[in-house]
């Protein structure tokens, strides 16, 4: 008897025998990112505009990909974004406006001092069951020194998702984002026009220091 149950804790090891559960599958990642952006038509404008991390719910400005169901909102099981969204729709925008061609140069707000600045609460963004589209919309303010605001609109688009898997998913949240912000881009850049071509022209001792 005693033999036997010297044995027993050589033939545990020896079978790998694990107490512990098995690790799931790695999330799949997936980037959002700004991708090939148009130039947009009319003036240069002689401004830099800044743009502010945007605000919004935590839950979907965060790394997963959201999913809505009715009243019901879940994370889409074993799928992340490269980084947190809030953080990756700030630089697509950036990126999207610069590319654009309209202002003289955009930045993170903080990053540089600009004459204009975007203000922008993310609303949506998530995949709707019920219409199988993904959806952006963002409350957007152009606003001036002093946070005056010039202009605010709710910029709102949409991607078909032809199906239920994470890539598609993935691929069509990217779209209504690059959509969404190209959109924004073209309202700063209007509402920056019309407010410079209204506003008199600054001398040395109306500019910012």
């Amino acid at each position: 008897m005693m033999r036997a149950l010297i044995l027993l804790p050589a033939l545990l090891l020896g079978g790998c025998i694990s107490l512990l559960p098995e690790p799931g599958p790695a999330p799949r990642v997936f980037a959002l990112d700004a991708g090939a952006v148009e130039r947009a038509s009319g003036a240069p404008i002689d401004a830099v505009v800044t743009i502010a991390r945007p605000g919004g719910v935590d839950a979907v400005l965060g790394s997963d990909l959201i999913w809505r169901t009715g009243d019901e909102v879940a994370s889409i099981a074993q799928t992340q974004w490269s980084g947190d969204a809030a953080g990756a729709l700030q630089d697509m925008l950036v990126e999207t406006t610069l590319r654009q061609g309209r202002f003289a140069g955009a930045a993170r707000s903080g990053d540089a001092r600009g004459r204009y600045e975007v203000r922008w609460d993310v609303m949506s963004f998530q995949v709707d069951e019920s219409s199988m589209q993904a959806r952006f919309v963002a409350n957007v303010r152009l606003n001036a020194p002093g946070r005056r605001i010039i202009a605010q609109e709710i910029i709102s688009t949409e991607a078909p998702v032809s199906s239920r898997s994470s890539s598609v998913a993935a691929q069509a949240l990217t779209r209504a984002a690059r959509e969404g912000s190209a959109r924004i881009g073209e309202f700063a850049a209007e509402r920056a026009a019309e407010d410079l071509a209204a506003s008199p022209p600054r001398t040395e001792e109306t500019q910012e220091p």
